[in-house]
């Protein structure tokens, strides 16, 4: 048994890590709960497994001291989200954003495994997951060039698709910038892979700037200069940047300039020409790339420059580069007038659509996650201690809200925790950024493939910069990889312990609670939309047993007990319905739409004095809302 599991038990973690990643990258349905729950139990299941084989007496992770208080802060972390379920404004939302916090606990943990029980861990992670997160650019830049395949390329211009999202795709791109580079500048790599590194690295940047993202570009670009300074060797980095990156830049600035491709809500015809276009300018500057980095890569081979030449070409590719930024920078300065910069930033929006085209990339503006922030700090300052719970933004916001836009995060994940869980989530989750990252240091300094470590960690803090201004905790595609490549570069080697067979059920029964919580609200949801599903076909009695069931499932959330309650309508039990929305609002106090359901039913039921308070309770708590408003003017008049 310990042979086969020596055997195997490499080439399947590291198969079942790449595998989690790709299907989060490509499956994940942006920021929604359904496809997360599949990819939870997935992982779930294989840290279950590494669990139970190390108290049979197979090996286990050997964890260093920083990498065990890391997790171990992470579990606190994790279990706080839990505990907010408590006191939450929004309890089922809590739960959902408790489950995710423990999905990504169990990526971490496949991630340790895989650092653990991998030979040359860090090396073999950075080609799996180089090819993982190829597979989302693959797919994005093929919906460019062919427009009919992506569902939302006819509405806007920004490349999103897999994600849904344009900047958590950026996002992802710049993660995977370093990747591209490794792979492009190891001399011990084939010529065919190192020029294939230029040409990913070429396109990562033509599908970054394709999603007009500020903050991916950013990302990227802090990225690229933290390989350059802690990558080797930095002279092929540095022109493996120039050809790549140049050849990229001037395939975006073309892009930029086709209707089809750079401006929303164009027809079919242009958007199918303009791809087309698009397709074939790309692949062309993709060969051309690929042939000079292969010619560039032989030539070296066999005429390798001396140690003065060497530094003579990376001071003039890193010139050329210092010179592109510097008149990036300048055209930045230009366009957007420094000094009115913060003004900019923290202006309200007067018209978003004119930002949506290329030249968002240069403006100034916050898009309202000025706004988002100080509403978030103002909620802290009321629940300092614990917030309002896990996942409850969207409540605060409505209630602080200036403008009719609305947001479930406030675009800054620190801030989202600070408001949310308050101080005590806030130090625990940076806590175990501390550790993690202290961890992370001393496993660069001994690792074999030192320059894949660096890659990974270069990774992880692209991840951590754009956190700071989107919501990229509820996007499973781009947490998935931050948190296994953490967990390979904490993860230091396997030791044996003695069988203790009496105990390996316990990971088992932590799976199946953890495998649980996870289902109970997808059960619930779908028995919620079955309900639904009924009361449209007219049949009142199988809604009412599918809603009841739904609620009985999640008993937190509002929507069951809606739909319950309409079934009731249309069986004739008005009573029975009312004490159902009363129900709601005793659940969800803060909750606007329990009092504007509850509002709207005593309005059917035409009784004016009950539904006029709670339809004003529901606009004080959102007064930006429009619902609740126009109910309520009409409930005023008819009101004798």
């Amino acid at each position: 048994m310990r042979r086969a599991f020596d055997r195997w038990a490499a080439p399947s973690l590291l198969g079942a890590g790449g595998l989690l990643v790709a299907v989060s990258t490509l499956f994940s349905a942006g920021s929604s709960n359904g496809r997360l729950v599949w990819v939870g139990l997935a992982a779930v299941v294989v840290a279950a497994v590494v669990g139970a084989c190390a108290f049979l007496g197979l090996p286990r992770p050997a964890l260093s001291r920083e990498a065990a208080v890391a997790l171990s802060l992470l579990v606190a972390f994790v279990a706080w989200n839990g505990v907010s379920v408590l006191w939450s404004i929004e309890l089922a939302r809590s739960w959902d954003y408790f489950n995710r916090g423990l999905v990504y606990l169990a990526l971490a943990a496949v991630g340790v495994a895989v650092g653990s029980f991998v030979p040359r861990a860090a090396s073999a992670w950075a080609y799996v997951l180089a090819v993982a997160l190829a597979l989302p650019l693959g797919w994005a830049l093929l919906t460019k060039a062919v427009p009919a395949i992506g569902s939302d390329t006819g509405r806007v211009a920004r490349l999103s698709a897999p994600l849904g999202y344009w900047n958590a795709l950026a996002l992802l791109f710049a993660m995977a910038l370093p990747l591209a580079l490794w792979l492009a500048v190891r001399r011990e790599h084939a010529h065919w892979l190192r020029a294939l590194g230029v040409v990913y690295a070429y396109a990562l940047v033509v599908g970054l700037l394709l999603t007009y993202s500020r903050g991916g570009v950013l990302a990227g670009g802090v990225a690229i200069v933290l390989w350059l300074v802690l990558g080797r060797p930095r002279v092929e980095s540095a022109a493996a940047l120039l050809l790549g990156g140049g050849a990229a830049l001037g395939v975006a600035v073309w892009a930029f300039s086709r209707p089809g491709l750079a401006e929303d809500g164009q027809a079919s015809s242009v958007r199918a020409h303009d791809g087309a276009w698009f397709a074939v300018v790309f692949l062309l500057a993709a060969l051309a790339v690929g042939a000079l980095a292969y010619l560039g890569s032989l030539v070296e081979e066999r005429r390798p420059l001396s140690d003065r030449r060497r530094l003579l070409v990376g001071q003039a590719a890193l010139a050329v580069l210092v010179v592109g930024v510097a008149a990036g920078l300048i055209v930045l300065a230009v366009e957007s007038k420094p000094q009115g910069w913060f003004k900019e930033f923290a202006a309200q929006p007067t018209n978003a659509g004119a930002q949506e085209g290329p030249g968002r990339i240069i403006n100034a503006s916050s898009s309202s996650r000025w706004l988002w922030w100080k509403e978030a700090w103002q909620a802290f300052e009321k629940q300092p201690l614990h917030g309002t719970g896990t996942g409850t933004f969207e409540l605060t916001h409505r209630l602080l809200r200036t403008n009719s836009i609305v947001v479930t995060e406030p675009h800054n994940v620190p801030l989202q925790f600070l408001s949310e869980t308050g101080i005590v989530g806030l130090l625990l989750f940076l806590g175990f950024l501390a550790a993690a990252a202290l961890g992370v240091v001393r496993a660069v300094r001994r690792l074999e493939g030192v320059d894949a470590a660096v890659a990974l960690s270069v990774l992880a803090v692209a991840y951590l910069l754009h956190s700071l201004v989107d919501f990229d905790w509820d996007f499973v595609a781009v947490s998935a990889p931050f948190f296994m490549s953490v967990g390979v570069l904490l993860g230091g080697g396997v030791v044996r312990d003695e069988s203790r067979p009496w105990l390996a059920p316990l990971p088992v029964v932590a799976a199946v609670a953890i495998a649980l919580s996870l289902l109970t609200p997808w059960f619930a949801k779908r028995d919620t939309e079955a309900a639904i599903s009924a009361l449209a076909d007219g049949r009142p009695q199988q809604a009412y047993r599918d809603a009841r069931d739904a609620r009985s499932l999640n008993p937190l959330a509002l929507d069951p007990l809606f739909w319950q309650a309409a079934a009731l309508v249309q069986l004739g039990d008005f009573q029975g319905a009312r004490q159902l929305y009363i129900d709601g609002v005793k659940l969800q106090p803060l909750n606007w739409r329990a009092w504007y359901y509850l509002g709207k039913f005593e309005q059917g039921q035409q009784d004016y004095g009950r539904a006029i308070p709670a339809l004003k309770r529901a606009v004080e708590l959102d007064p930006q809302g429009s619902q609740a408003q126009e109910e309520l003017a009409a409930v005023t008049k008819l009101a004798p």
